[in-house]
This record gives C-alpha cells, structure tokens and sequence, in this order.
C-alpha cells in the first residue's frame, strides 16, 4: 500500500493486487450523517442519492450505463461518519473508473428539479423502514444508547426534515464537507500504481474548497442501565438487545474486534453453544461499531424465551469476563484467519483502508491491524472488557398482540 497526498491535500491510496483481475476504486469523505444539525437530519444520505442524478459533462444515468456495459458495477453508502462512492472494474478499465467517480463526486449538479426527483423516492425508503421492525428497534436502540453523540438521529434522517430540503440545502452540505482535506481515494486491484497516481492527481488533486468543520462532541463511555421496549404489528419472535457504550474508535478496538468473535465467531461461539445449541434462542450473536463520537457493542438474541434468554446472556457475560487464556488465544486465531479470508478481495481492501484514512485517519489502523492483534495480550483484554460488568441498556422488540 503506498500513501499520498495530492497537490491540493486530498489523500490517495494504492495497493498493487497482481493476483486480481479487476480494480476497485473508491471516494472517501468524512462527512456522515453525525455531522447534520436538527434542520438537516437525512441529508447526507439525501446527498448522495443527488450524485447520481447528472453532471456538468453527463446526463443522468450516462455514469451507471458505461460501468454496467463495461462489466462493472457502481454504488455508493452513507453511514454515521463517512459516505463512500465505488466503482468496481475489469482492470484494463481501472483508469476510467478514476475518470467516472471523479465526474461522479467532483461536478454534480444539484437542481430543484432533482430534488423533487429524489424526494420521494428518500421519503419511501424512511416509510420502509418504519415497516421494518428490526430497523426500528435499532433506531431506538441508539436513541437510548447516546444522550449527545449524534448517532441518537436516524442516518435517513425524519420525514418532516426531508421534506424541507432544497437543492440550496444539498450543495451547502456538499461544499462544507466535500473538501480536500475530508476526501480520500482509495484503489485496490491490478494496476499501474505510478500511473494511477498521476491519473488521480489530474482529476482529484486539483480542485480547491475549504470550510470550517465543527466536528461532534464526543460522548463520554457511560452506559444508561436502563431498560426499554418496542412494539410492532410486523414481529413474529421478540429480540432482546444488551448494549454498552464505549470510547471512540482507536487502534485499541482489536480488543474488541476479539470480544466480537469469542461471543459469536462460529459454531464454536460462546453465544452460539449456550443459546443457539441449547434451543432458547433462535439466534444469537453480538456487534462492535467502531465509531468516531462514542463506540459501542451489544449483543443481540432473538427468542420467545425470553426470561431464560435474559438470564443466558447475564450467564455469557459473566463466562467471559473469566475466560481462560487458552480461550483468548483461540479467538484471537479465529479472527486473524477470518481477516486474512476476507483480505483476499480487493473491494474489502480498498474499503478497509478508505476508512482507516478517511475516517481514523490513521493508515497503520489497517496496515497494523495483523500487528495488533498478535501484541494483543490476555491481561490488557481483561481489562478492556470489564465494561461488559457494568449493567447494560436492555430492549426488548414485541409483538403487538
């Protein structure tokens, strides 16, 4: 992997795969739903769905067409702290990948005509959602989780918002986040890394915008010991949720990355042989979200057993806190394997590394992460997971009826 920084101080990232017959390129920016106000919940996600809609030297759809018809596909994300944009390619098309997502994030238009467009089309997907008891059950999750961390607010943001976005809102957005210094772009594939450097330079290193950036407030590591409920006519098994809330995301997650598949890695899974092979849950597993404001891990259950699941999990909790070090090395093998698996495509390099510069803004986030987690010892992991000792957050989803 070999990091620049482009003439206008954006970043670019290459890493040369020979052993791949395709090219994955993606835009980066620090820019998610964690850094809208109350009047713009949604319009990062609304943004992007913009993007697509045209720019000063294509009509809409042209960008999509010429992907597909060269045997690609394009798409984009918006999470909490970053939104991404990606093209994946034969590698004889690497360069115009580069061409494509630099018209594609560098010159959109935004138009009230395609706002209009795109209204409704966002307004369905928050419609959907709510019809969606697992999303709404998340969604107030968080709420409940963060007082002051912006991840409280739904990534699609709320209807009454959406509604009032304007193409003035949209480019406001897209000017103050869109910056140099806020993007990265991030090539995994089979190319010419000296090439593609150059190619990036010309389409993204020469454009110039600057802003000044608030960034959220950090919220401190305290779980609520609260418990709450959600009721829906679309649930056929009740889920119960535990969570804890944590410190920003740092080089230290690894810990946490091992706690991830000690609990659920697996047939061998903690959460697996106690509540899956048991029969009191119908599935069970857990979660670490690395984010930039306030981290978190939960551990989710769904079952119509639910005292007993209840009473599994505090059980589960209190078996690892006391794990044995064999154990621990056993998940920590189980999660290099699987981190070595999934590096084998170059979409997930690209993408790992996108966020470790974009985000944590700190390559050896990626690049030492094998490093990481063979220093990682028993002793510092107990510590790092006593959080799991403190009463957690408890949701539990219901029928209805």
């Amino acid at each position: 992997m070999i990091i620049r920084k482009l003439d206008n101080g954006a970043t670019c990232s290459i890493r040369e795969r020979n052993d791949l017959n395709s090219v994955t390129v993606s835009v980066w920016i620090r820019a998610g739903a964690a850094y809208e106000d109350d009047r713009t919940r949604g319009i990062a996600h609304f943004l992007e769905h913009m993007m697509f809609n045209g720019t000063e030297n294509y009509p809409p759809g042209y960008i999509d067409r010429e992907v597909e018809f060269l045997g690609g596909e394009i798409n984009a994300a918006t999470s909490y702290d970053f939104t991404y944009y990606y093209v994946n390619l034969p590698y004889e098309h690497g360069e115009r990948a580069v061409e494509l997502l630099s018209e594609l994030v560098l010159h959109p238009l935004f138009t009230e005509e395609m706002v209009e467009k795109e209204r409704p089309i966002v307004l369905e997907e928050i419609a959907r959602s709510k019809d969606n008891p697992q999303e709404v059950f998340i969604e107030t999750f968080m709420e409940k989780l963060y007082r002051k961390a912006p991840y409280r607010y739904p990534i699609l943001g709320f209807e009454e918002t959406v509604s009032t976005f304007t193409a003035e809102d949209v480019k406001g957005f897209y000017e103050k986040f869109y910056t140099p210094d806020r993007i990265t772009v991030s090539i995994a594939g089979k190319v010419n890394t000296e090439a593609m450097f150059e190619l990036v330079e010309e389409k993204f290193g020469t454009f110039e915008r600057s802003s000044k950036v608030d960034e959220p407030e950090v919220e401190e590591a305290i779980t609520p010991a609260e418990k709450f409920e959600v009721k829906h006519p679309a649930v056929a098994v009740p889920n119960l949720i535990f969570g804890w809330r944590l410190p920003p995301c740092s080089r230290e997650d690894v810990y946490f990355e091992i706690l991830d598949s000690l609990l659920s890695s697996g047939r061998s899974s903690i959460l697996y042989q106690r509540l899956r092979e048991t029969g009191i849950a119908y599935a069970a597993y857990s979660n670490y979200q690395n984010l930039l404001f306030g981290s978190n891990f939960f551990i989710a259950v769904i079952t119509d057993r639910l005292k007993e699941s209840e009473k599994a999990v505090r059980e589960v909790v209190e078996e690892v806190v006391s794990i044995s070090e064999e154990e621990f090395e056993f998940a920590k093998a189980k999660l290099l394997k699987g981190e070595i698996f999934g590096r084998e495509s170059g979409e997930a390099e690209a993408d790992a590394i996108g966020y470790a510069l974009t985000v944590m803004r700190d390559p050896d986030y990626y690049r030492k992460f094998f490093e990481d987690l063979k220093k990682a010892n028993f002793k510092t992991f107990r510590e790092r997971i006593s959080f799991l000792l403190e009463e957690p957050l408890i949701g539990v989803l219901r029928p209805v009826f």
